[in-house]
């Protein structure tokens, strides 16, 4: 196993990568496009930086979505930095590990990719317990998993009686440009023949 794959190995280093230190509140993309409006750490992530805890600091991220919608791709980019555009489905659950240091404090992110297959959910639902942040993946291009994440993050709210984030994002947007093209040709051959019927 590469050393940058296993999960121990990034969890006993000495320090987090430098992008992976994290001192002072990051600002968002656009503020306008955000319901938070936090400028600094919470109290409770400071006064739990300042606790002194021989356990280690564990999040847990679950990445739910439909088949296909690009949630392999996303962990692997933010984990590995590399994109492989050659589609292998996950079979039941993925599991990776991230180290960061936040205020000098060591903290790892458990991010479990689940399949996203029908056959599998029964098996990666029991993954789901227990998780800080609930991930939904939708592609931008398909309109039927963005109407599906409701049902994801209710089957994960059910095996989560804690607190937890939810992040929704959209994946695919590069594919946008190209189905819109496709959208308005059809269109003009379809008005175009629908014309000659009149």
């Amino acid at each position: 196993m590469l050393e940058t794959r296993s999960a121990v190995y990034k969890m006993l280093q000495p320090s987090a990568s430098e992008e992976r230190r994290i001192v002072k509140w990051p600002p968002p993309y656009s503020m306008t496009m955000t319901p938070y409006q936090e400028r600094d750490f919470d109290v409770t992530v400071r006064r739990a930086c300042l606790s002194v805890s021989s356990a280690p600091r564990i999040s847990k991220l679950i990445v739910l979505g439909d088949v296909a919608v690009g949630k392999t791709s996303l962990v692997n980019v933010f984990c590995h930095k590399k994109y492989n555009n050659n589609y292998k489905p996950t079979i039941g659950v993925d599991f990776e590990v991230e180290r960061f240091d936040i205020l000098n404090v060591p903290f790892n992110l458990q991010i479990w990719d689940t399949a996203g297959q029908e056959r599998f959910k029964a098996i990666a639902a029991s993954y789901y317990r227990g998780a800080n942040i609930i991930m939904l993946v939708f592609d931008l291009t398909s309109l039927l998993s963005l109407s599906h994440c409701k049902q994801w993050l209710e089957e994960a709210a059910r095996s989560n009686t804690g607190n937890y984030f939810v992040f929704l994002v959209g994946t695919k947007r590069d594919l946008m440009v190209t189905i819109i093209v496709f959208g308005v040709y059809f269109f003009l051959i379809f008005n175009k023949n629908s014309h000659k019927t009149l």
